[in-house]
């Protein structure tokens, strides 16, 4: 009973590290923080059908006079993602858009994905994390 009890324990206190070596770390590079006042939000998806409507996980970092940030996601599962990224230049909580619905933040997709009129969808903006760390770069627009 008690040598049952201890390899239940010593598995027990594996367990994180088995989890994390099943795990990645996502790193988002975020670059052209123009100005370098506000806010970042960098906001990861997991679905097609959560796509802009609710993050999987979010980050907002203050941008601190830095035209580049880097944010850390740890421990994802492999699969496929999507990112979203806003600068809120003013910081007051908003996306604010300039004349005709374009030209006020700046904002970026994993993929660099674009779209002619609207969003891109999550297919364009789609990764794929696997049992490495990553490391993705996005260029606001």
């Amino acid at each position: 009973m008690r040598r049952s009890c201890l390899a239940l324990s010593g598995f027990l206190m594996l367990m994180p590290v088995l989890v994390e070596a099943q795990s990645a770390r996502l790193t988002v590079t975020v670059r052209g923080l123009v100005p370098a006042t506000g806010t970042v939000e960098v906001s990861l998806f997991n679905s097609a059908e959560s796509f802009f409507k609710k993050p999987l996980l979010q980050r907002s970092e203050p941008v601190n006079g830095n035209e580049e940030i880097s944010v850390k996601f740890a421990g994802l599962p492999g699969g496929d993602y999507a990112i979203v990224v806003v600068h809120d230049q003013n910081g007051n909580g908003a996306f604010d858009t300039g004349f005709l619905g374009f030209g006020g933040e700046s904002f970026g997709y994993s993929n660099h994905a674009t779209s002619w009129f609207g969003r891109p969808n999550f297919d364009a903006a789609r990764f794929t994390v696997g049992a490495e760390d990553l490391e993705i770069v996005i260029d606001l627009n």
